[in-house]
């Protein structure tokens, strides 16, 4: 009878002198039997581009409390990554500054319009009218009478004429008024001739916008 065939996977090497005599004291060692069986582990050192699988390194201490506070602040949306950050909306009303300045505007142009177009539409008025007259001299050849119209300020203009009590008048003359003026001054020019005393008068004669009339008296002596 032939004894069994030795196992190739086995080989027995001998270690130290048996503890006594006929011990065989041997030690099996086993090769691999597959290497397509066989799991190779990859070495400690990580190498470059090396894809990890699990949950990975947890984050640092207080990244969540300060990844919730910056969303609570408006600098972090909940989409965005937490190392990414959120440039904060400008307020309302610096968005709507252009808007705003465009309305304003509008209505300032809207009140200053309203406000000429009253004022041009608004008539002149005459308010007052007043005549002055020099002190006249000895046989006093010209003496110049001052009137003074006075306005509510509306441009326009004055319709008037001069008469003097010797029963003569001017022509009707006009005064214009511009915008924002209240008050013209208008001359009468009386001349005399001739020796003797006269007591004389010389009126003004408001005839449009409005009637008004103002006169002065003087006294021409040349005796």
């Amino acid at each position: 009878m032939n004894p069994p065939s030795e196992d190739p996977r086995l080989r027995f090497a001998r270690t130290e002198p048996p503890a006594a005599p006929g011990d065989p004291d041997l030690t099996a060692t086993l090769p691999p039997t597959d290497p397509a069986a066989t799991l190779h582990l990859p070495s400690s050192e990580t190498a470059e581009g090396e894809t990890r699988f699990g949950p990975g390194v947890p984050g640092a201490p207080g990244m969540a409390d300060n990844r919730a506070t910056a969303i609570w602040r408006g600098t972090l949306t909940p989409d965005v990554p937490s190392g990414a950050t959120v440039r904060p909306r400008r307020p309302w009303w610096r968005r709507q500054l252009r808007s705003l300045l465009v309305a304003v505007a509008v209505v300032v142009a809207v009140v200053v319009g309203l406000r000429s177009c009253a004022t041009a539409g608004s008539p002149l008025k005459v308010l007052d009218a007043d005549v002055t007259a020099p002190a006249v001299g000895h046989c006093a050849k010209t003496v110049v009478i001052t009137g003074v119209l006075r306005t509510d300020g509306h441009p326009g203009t004055v319709d008037y004429r001069w008469k003097r009590s010797d029963g003569t008048a001017s022509a009707v003359l006009h005064q214009d008024f511009g915008k924002n003026v209240k008050s013209a001054k208008v001359v009468l020019r009386w001349s005399f001739d001739g020796r003797g005393t006269m007591k004389a008068t010389a009126t003004l004669d408001v005839l449009a916008p409005d009637r008004l009339t103002a006169s002065t008296s003087f006294t021409y002596d040349c005796s």
